[in-house]
């Protein structure tokens, strides 16, 4: 990973355990530092920010066959984590995700998550170190937002890998459980500020939650004081990012109301994808009117094989267009309606059958070229449908797709959720509403509160495919990862390996501590460590 340094750098910054081995850029001596953020925080600040931001697109401490590249990669990790992601073709990549076995301490996956997200923290507590919090200057107080969002965020994240969820199920779901199964007094990660020295202890999940509810709601209002709830760039981190990770945060816990408001904060400001063109355009354009918050690629920045488009485009030259195959679990598909557009993210015989003199063929959409899978995934186009059009297939530009890492559709849904588990009846319009931007004659009609929400769920499912979202609604809503020829018979697609049963509260979807952190860090003993 390319460093980005301001001239004026002192000796290098030890930090101890978690963040000893952070990249923490732009420091200077501690007096300078502090003269240079009161004059001038651009020159004080920008450089860990523009760090910060990169290590968001392209991270990675170890790579594993090129799985590993911040944000991105840990949706579609994810995704291979829950049940509506087939892993296919010819390669073993990324198979120890696949079949929940890539948790152990010894791993390379815990270990790059864990530097990942504290090297985001330490650079985020290295801004706030020195941006006074009663600066009246609305340059200090924008790099206080972005600081306190990056470590919001981050924290966010750890939460979702190294505990279970504050609450595993909710009351009045099909999945069962609720607010009795809590898991808010278990030791979750170290809690790393600007005002702590030294090794820390891991925090409980409460703790820790309490930090990103403060972090994420001190960042939300200077914002809204500075008047950058939503800013002209989806590149930045504005009041519009952290509405959403507040929201997502509100929802683990059950605080409905909470959910809602941070929820209509992203509705208020951006419309879903309403056309054709902008729904099968293949998501790698961050113009697109949906986009809360992405990254321009751009040959500079592109990181090709150790990327997103790699290893989901099918028309690129990537792993995806190798043999890295993705398709969609066919019970999963088979149940979209066929007039909804998401259908035509997957190829299928009632998305993209045509008749040959051979017989019936599914093809890749778009092209004369047969499906290498039935339900391969089509959603994902690093040069755009528009090129693959006009081309036949040829995906020359994959590796210049952006990344788009959050969707104005997420806030939509969770509202529409959050308004089902209060038993508010509008669920059911906010449902209907925007499902007719993907099916006109959807109508969902309400019959119990469970169904609601299951359809909700449902929906939510098909929206995101591949974005990792999957994964944080199973986590919290206590959805098991069910590929189990028992439940599906025939209909079962799944790769015989990753056949398998795991509940949320399974061992397999915790991660472990890395092993270099219980050796180097005084306050967590061996005794500490996950199971």
């Amino acid at each position: 990973m390319k460093k980005i340094i301001i001239s004026l750098m002192c000796v290098p910054v030890l930090f101890a355990s978690c963040i000893e081995d952070a990249d923490v850029t732009g420091y200077l001596t501690d007096g300078k530092r502090e003269e240079i953020s009161q004059s001038d925080p651009d020159k004080a600040f920008s450089a860990t920010l523009v760090g910060m931001y990169q290590d968001l697109q392209q991270y990675v401490y170890t790579d594993v066959s090129h799985n590993y590249f911040g944000q991105k990669s840990f949706d579609y990790l994810t995704s291979l984590m829950g049940n509506d992601m087939v892993m296919t073709g010819m390669y073993a990549m990324s198979i120890y995700h696949y079949i929940l076995d890539y948790r152990g301490q010894n791993y390379v996956p815990t270990a790059n998550r864990w530097r990942e997200y504290y090297n985001t923290i330490a650079n985020a507590n290295s801004i706030l170190r020195e941006c006074d919090p009663e600066s009246t200057d609305p340059t200090v107080q924008k790099y206080r937002a972005i600081a306190l969002g990056f470590r919001g965020y981050a924290y966010l994240q750890l939460t979702y890998l190294y505990s279970f969820s504050y609450y595993v199920g909710a009351d009045d779901t099909k999945w069962g459980k609720g607010t009795t199964y809590d898991h808010s007094e278990e030791l979750c990660v170290p809690l790393i500020t600007e005002e702590t020295e030294g090794d820390q202890p891991r925090s409980t999940l409460k703790t820790i939650y309490t930090q990103i509810l403060n972090d994420l709601g001190n960042s939300y209002k200077i914002f809204e004081q500075i008047g950058q709830i939503k800013t002209s760039s989806p590149e930045d981190i504005d009041g519009c990012v952290v509405a959403m990770h507040l929201a997502r945060a509100y929802m683990v816990i059950h605080d409905w109301d909470n959910a809602i408001k941070y929820a209509q904060v992203v509705i208020d400001n951006f419309p879903v994808l309403t056309t054709e063109d902008q729904i099968l355009q293949g998501f790698s354009d961050i113009s697109l009117p949906d986009v809360v918050f992405g990254c321009n690629i751009t040959s500079d920045n592109a990181t090709t094989y150790m990327s997103w488009f790699s290893q989901m485009d099918v028309y690129g030259a990537g792993y995806a267009g190798i043999g890295v195959w993705r398709a969609g679990f066919k019970p999963f598909v088979d149940r979209i309606a066929d007039n909804d557009i998401r259908l035509m993210w997957f190829c299928c015989d009632r998305s993209t059958g045509v008749d040959t003199p051979k017989g019936r063929v599914t093809t890749l959409r778009d092209t004369q070229h047969a499906a290498y899978v039935e339900y391969q995934s089509v959603k994902f186009i690093g040069a755009g449908r528009d090129q693959i059009v006009a081309t036949g297939g040829d995906g020359t530009g994959w590796n210049l797709g952006d990344y788009i890492y959050l969707r104005s559709e997420e806030a939509y849904l969770i509202k529409a959720e959050a308004l089902a588990h209060k038993g508010d009846a509008s669920a059911v319009t906010e449902l209907n509403d925007f499902m007719k931007t993907r099916q006109p004659d959807y109508n969902y009609t309400f019959t119990d509160k469970a169904s609601l929400i299951e359809e909700i769920n449902f929906q939510k499912r098909v929206e995101f495919w591949g974005e990792g979202i999957e994964y944080l609604d199973n986590r919290r809503l206590n959805i098991p990862v069910d590929r189990t020829d028992q439940t599906w018979g025939a209909a079962n697609n799944h790769y015989d390996v990753g056949k398998l049963y795991a509940d949320q509260e399974d061992v397999k979807f915790l991660y472990q501590i890395p092993i270099s952190e219980i050796e180097n860090n005084d306050k967590i003993p061996a005794s500490d460590q996950n199971p």
